[in-house]
């Protein structure tokens, strides 16, 4: 595994502990305003998008290999985003 990937995994372990911290000691729902693990896997999610795309135009072939680390995060951190809306909305 090289340090981009390493650095890759703490990115996405990090923000997907501090969205559910946060959740449970500020809360999944709010007033008028989006909650706080909302807006951390909003911007997690935006970030990540952004430099999966940018490592699989550079990966040539295209491997699930290149961009494991990259879907891995993007789908945990979607499934707890899907969650928290899933919260939101009942």
């Amino acid at each position: 595994m090289s340090r981009k990937e390493v650095g890759y995994y703490i990115f996405y372990i990090v923000c997907f502990i501090l969205s559910v911290l946060s959740g449970i000691f500020l809360g999944f729902t709010d007033t008028h305003t989006p909650p706080v693990p909302f807006v951390i896997q909003f911007f997690t999610l935006m970030i990540g998008s952004v430099i999966c795309i940018r490592d699989w135009m550079k990966s040539r072939p295209v491997s699930f290999k290149k961009i494991q680390v990259h879907i891995w995060g993007l789908v945990i951190n979607g499934l707890v985003m899907g969650v928290i809306l899933l919260l939101a909305f009942v």
